[in-house]
């Protein structure tokens, strides 16, 4: 899961990109400079930060600058009506990207997480896993393994798996499930869900007769770590 950190004095200008991202499950944060300035040690937490630019250059300037100085991630700049020798200068202060305001959020977004997939496949250097207990998630190829075995999981399974295993601390909600694996489709019922959530727990079945995908009544679902370490394939 991404964090995404908003640097301004006004958020309600980013609200719809931060809606947009929160519905890809990312974390967005919104804070004034100052509040960011007075926790600079948190700033290595963020994968993408969005600053809004003010009026003063000389500002903008330190600003840029000192951000760039704590974190360890891409840094965009959005402003309005900057002239093209200034946006050249503040993009020589250390910003990756630039965008004019007002912007359309879709577009935006879809921006920052491609930098973001490019990023992952830089660092990652390596075929694209998840790893959880004894299973192995291969993402590129969307193939479960457990103790050299593969597990064949549909398209809907393997996505309903790795959003869970992705929000493991947590338990996650059936519209959220259904909103990521269906993209809101409307034919997407609770009832298609728990039909999936079955046929994925009898492909993976668990010793001491627990299941790996728990119910959390009322709330969702959350994966069983403890399951997951002693997961055996059905035979």
């Amino acid at each position: 899961m991404y964090n995404i950190l908003v640097v301004s004095e006004d958020p309600s200008r980013f609200s719809a990109l931060s809606d947009l991202l929160r519905k890809e499950f990312f974390n967005v944060y919104s804070d004034p400079f100052d509040d960011v300035a007075s926790r600079f040690d948190e700033l290595k937490h963020y994968d993408f930060i969005l600053l809004h630019l003010g009026k003063e250059e000389e500002k903008n300037k330190d600003r840029i600058i000192t951000l760039k100085k704590h974190c360890l991630c891409p840094l965009y700049i959005f402003s309005e009506g900057l002239e093209h020798d200034e946006l050249v200068r503040h993009l020589e202060y250390g910003s990756e990207g630039h965008i004019e305001m007002p912007f359309e959020a879709a577009l935006v977004a879809s921006r920052i997480k491609a930098v973001l997939r490019f990023l992952h496949q830089v660092k990652r250097g390596a075929p694209n896993i998840i790893r959880f207990g004894r299973l192995i998630l291969h993402i590129d190829n969307r193939e479960l393994h457990i103790d050299h075995n593969i597990i064949p999981l549909t398209k809907v399974e393997f996505k309903i798996l790795q959003l869970l295993i992705d929000h493991r601390d947590t338990v996650v909600s059936k519209d959220k499930i259904i909103h990521y694996v269906w993209d809101e489709d409307s034919s997407a019922t609770d009832n298609a869900l728990g039909i999936h959530i079955t046929r994925l727990r009898k492909k993976v079945l668990c010793v001491e007769h627990q299941d790996l995908i728990e119910t959390i009544w009322g709330l969702g679902y959350r994966i069983n770590l403890s399951a997951c370490e002693k997961s055996v394939t059905k035979s």
